[in-house]
């Protein structure tokens, strides 16, 4: 019998050294087949991650005052650009030597760094009286708010009342910090006496 089984070694280790092989190819096949299905399951997303209703967001400067304050009905975030979509905003740009600046539209996109708003569809700009200044309101479909400059500009078509005169155009830039207002393109007005 021993010698018998001395014959039978060579052909039980070649038997097992094939089993192990073949163990070994079905668990990489395996783990290759894993991480194939992981990587096609994790397509982008196109639902948002969050979603505030009737949120407040508010801007402190370094003195502890408020520099600007965005609201809205409700506000999306989109994981794959980082950027909030905004129902029904309302942007208030405050500064302690002049007015508060208001600004409202249907919709809203805050890019990821929040240094850019856009607001879209029935765009309203508004400025109370201050001082020696007369009101301000802008209507537009489009504008471009940029608040750590305190400037809001659009390239569409734009109404501007100042008071009881009325200017038309198509751009504008306004400055909240120099207290201007440019319009670009063809303008039309009209000038009416202060009161």
């Amino acid at each position: 019998m021993n010698i018998a089984f001395q014959r039978r070694v060579p052909a039980l280790l070649t038997l097992a050294l094939v089993l192990l092989l073949a163990g070994g190819s079905y668990w990489m096949l395996e783990v290759a087949r894993r991480s194939n299905d992981s990587t096609t399951s994790r397509a982008p997303r196109t639902e948002p991650d969050y979603i505030i209703d009737q949120f407040r967001y508010v801007v402190v400067a370094r003195d502890g005052k408020a520099e600007y304050v965005v609201e809205g009905e409700r506000l999306l975030h989109d994981p794959v650009t980082d950027a909030s979509h905004v129902d029904r905003p309302h942007v208030r740009s405050y500064a302690p030597d002049r007015a508060p600046m208001t600004l409202r539209s249907k919709t809203a996109r805050i890019n990821r760094d929040h240094s850019e708003i856009r607001l879209h569809d029935e765009v309203h700009l508004e400025r109370p009286q201050a001082r020696d200044d007369e009101p301000l309101s802008v209507d537009s479909s489009f504008m471009l708010v940029l608040p750590e400059q305190d400037i809001v500009k659009t390239d569409s078509a734009v109404r501007a009342r100042l008071g009881d005169s009325v200017v038309n155009g198509i751009g504008m830039v306004a400055n909240n910090q120099q207290r201007s207002l440019t319009l670009n393109g063809p303008v039309s007005a009209t000038f009416l006496q202060p009161r």
